[in-house]
């Protein structure tokens, strides 16, 4: 119905997952299953592509999807787009800084902002903008996404990916925008669904199948909090069977992460029986137990350590997530952190540091960014010449 129209996606590689998750919901709406779809992977890029797609079409539409570590990047793309394209193209926004403040956003020169979840909103607002019906600038989320409805990518178009299995956090921790985008109540998605998800990767012989939660054990559970053991292992284990020996499931890494309260004997031994990585993800964030309490973190510092401990013994190589400049963070703070990185060190842990950068919407969303001091940077170049830490290399990311 709609093949002779033109959309673009700019598929940032930290974006990629959003992008995947529309295509997805693309792809059930009947209306809308012929419509081509670019994928430009870099500012010139996406410019050669409305070029060509205007040359064929009356218009055509562009979609971003923004953090807020993106967003001065993007509003010049976008100002840019617009005097170059002017009323042709229509340029649409998602994403987590688009959510918080869509406003900023339109100023920047966006025609559609999208808030919170758009599976729903944004193939509504693509057959009104190809159909020249009005739409509202603003397209706040609709009732929460039915994870059953769609897949977390699309296969038909090439645009694969971790297979989405939980959505939402109980936790709401104050640095971070999780909760406030897609709430504290969690949606999983069921494993029948998973499950064909992981079989239409396997059919194009893609045999890797990551799955991805905000916490991993967090599947099956009703609260997020408490464990459902038996869930985890209907998932894992129709997996297994569906994908037998020749796939392999990747759980509680990359793009997810363990709660370190949530590391016990019984998780790690469904990992042991299921899953196929032999490296775990855990989000600790400090050693200081007066940060974890004032992030709202809802686990202690030993809970981190007994994590590490834990997963050691059953063989697993581990990466720990820390976050450096906290607000209100002080040096008694700093040394506790650190006392907890080394011992984790020593029992063979690497560290995945990050730098504390205010988020909208999160209760710390008005701190100054964090800083790294001296105290730890000396730290991390002694951590880094044992090949004790993970990540970018300089050894340090920004949360975002």
């Amino acid at each position: 119905m709609f093949k002779n129209h033109a959309l673009i996606f700019y598929y940032h590689k930290i974006n990629s997952y959003s992008f995947n998750a529309l295509a997805g919901a693309i792809d059930a709406d009947t209306d809308l299953a012929d419509i081509p779809i670019g994928i430009a992977f870099t500012a010139d890029e996406l410019r050669e592509q409305i070029s060509e797609a205007l040359e064929n079409h009356s218009r055509a539409a562009a979609a971003f999807s923004i953090m807020t570590c993106q967003f001065e990047e993007a509003a010049r793309l976008i100002r840019r787009l617009r005097g170059e394209y002017g009323g042709r193209l229509i340029i649409l926004a998602g994403g987590p800084h688009v959510t918080a403040r869509p406003q900023e956003v339109l100023r920047a020169g966006a025609d559609i902002v999208f808030r919170g979840e758009a599976e729903n909103s944004f193939p509504r607002v693509l057959k009104a903008i190809f159909q020249r019906t009005d739409c509202a600038a603003v397209q706040s989320a609709d009732a929460p996404a039915d994870l059953d409805r769609t897949f977390s990518f699309s296969p038909e178009r090439g645009m694969f990916g971790p297979i989405e299995i939980t959505r939402g956090c109980a936790f709401a921790c104050r640095f971070c925008q999780t909760s406030q985008i897609f709430g504290v109540r969690l949606r999983h998605r069921s494993v029948e669904k998973i499950v064909r998800q992981a079989e239409s990767l396997r059919s194009i012989n893609r045999k890797v199948v990551r799955l991805l939660s905000p916490n991993a054990f967090s599947y099956g559970s009703p609260d997020g909090r408490k464990l459902n053991l038996d869930a985890i292992r209907g998932l894992l284990a129709a997996l297994r069977e569906s994908l037998s020996t020749d796939g392999r499931i990747i759980f509680a890494h990359f793009p997810s992460e363990a709660r370190p309260e949530h590391i016990t004997h019984d998780t790690l031994s469904l990992l042991d029986e299921f899953a196929d990585n032999d490296e775990i993800v855990i989000g600790a964030q400090s050693g200081s137990q007066r940060m974890l309490d004032a992030c709202g973190r809802a686990h202690t510092a030993q809970d981190v350590i007994s994590a590490v401990a834990r997963a050691r013994k059953h063989g697993y190589k581990i990466i720990v997530d820390f976050m450096f400049g906290l607000p209100g963070e002080n040096d008694a703070d700093r040394r506790e952190s650190l006392s907890v990185m080394k011992e984790i060190v020593d029992m063979g842990a690497r560290i995945h540091p990050h730098i504390f950068a205010p988020l909208p919407q999160t209760a710390f969303a008005n701190e100054p960014s964090g800083r790294i001091l001296p105290f730890f940077l000396n730290a991390m170049d002694q951590f880094r010449e044992r090949g004790a830490i993970y990540g970018s290399a300089d050894g340090f990311a920004i949360i975002s």
